[in-house]
């Protein structure tokens, strides 16, 4: 009997040994199973971080190329619709000057001096309006409020901007993908609208800044328009949310169109 006893003693103690084995490698499996886990997650997390930073990138040099493009043709429209106006109605007062009748020289003289004076100081606006060399030197705020310059001096437009509370610091880079995203919003009401007023506002708080351009031009359908020949809606989206912002866009046929971008603080 005791000879039983102890066989049974020794297999339950090997039986006991064999579960604990086994429960100890399913805990060891599980542990490393969950350090894999965890390191492919961190390794996830690392590239899609990696790849933000890079989309952050391409996006922002994408906004700087493309102001510069506005700039540019900003440049050659001023150019060509005023300097060159200017200068050319310079051109011919002096080679119509005549010395023979004193009393229409001066007065001919005097209209010169003040077309000069006017093209010296269209040029000193241009040079100030330089898409992000005006960011770096006045802000976003002073770069908005040269669009809406520019779209008063255009003649087709009222254009008016509003500011309720102090601009907050925003980071230079954020400050060009925000300044491109209102050159784009602008570009297509300007292109599609038909509106014959715009107007920016932009509304600080202590947690977001709001910035919402309005036109009381023919509205569309916005989700007719993002699955139709949305490009344009879904870059402004993804600008938006590469800056961690949040796009509105309110419109219905007939009723114009409001635009809305809320970066929080």
């Amino acid at each position: 009997m005791d000879k039983i006893q102890k066989e049974i003693l020794l297999i339950t103690e090997l039986t006991s040994i064999f579960i604990i084995t086994i429960f100890l490698l399913i805990v060891a499996t599980g542990i490393i199973m969950l350090v894999l886990v965890h390191q492919k997650k961190q390794i996830q997390y690392l590239s899609d971080k990696e790849h933000l930073k890079l989309q952050f990138s391409q996006t922002l040099l994408q906004s700087q190329i493309e102001i510069q493009e506005q700039t540019l043709l900003h440049i050659s429209r001023e150019l060509h619709d005023n300097l060159g106006h200017s200068a050319s109605l310079i051109k011919i007062y002096l080679n119509t000057l005549s010395l023979t009748d004193t009393g229409k020289a001066l007065a001919k003289i005097e209209d010169t001096k003040d077309l000069t004076r006017k093209l010296i100081s269209d040029i000193k606006s241009l040079s100030v309006s330089m898409g992000t060399d005006l960011l770096a030197q006045g802000g976003l705020n002073a770069a908005i409020e040269g669009e809406v310059e520019r779209l008063n001096k255009s003649g087709q437009f009222t254009a008016s901007y509003s500011q309720q509370g102090s601009m907050p610091f925003i980071e230079n880079d954020k400050a060009i993908i925000i300044y491109r995203m209102v050159q784009e919003v602008l570009n297509n009401m300007v292109k599609h609208s038909h509106a014959n007023h715009i107007s920016i506002n932009l509304s600080v708080t202590e947690k977001s800044f709001t910035l919402a351009t309005l036109d009381n031009g023919i509205g569309f359908n916005v989700e007719e328009k993002v699955n139709a020949t949305g490009a344009g809606l879904r870059n402004l989206n993804s600008r938006a949310l590469l800056i961690n912002a949040q796009l509105h866009i309110q419109s219905t046929p007939g009723n114009g169109t409001n635009i809305s971008i809320t970066l929080p603080l």
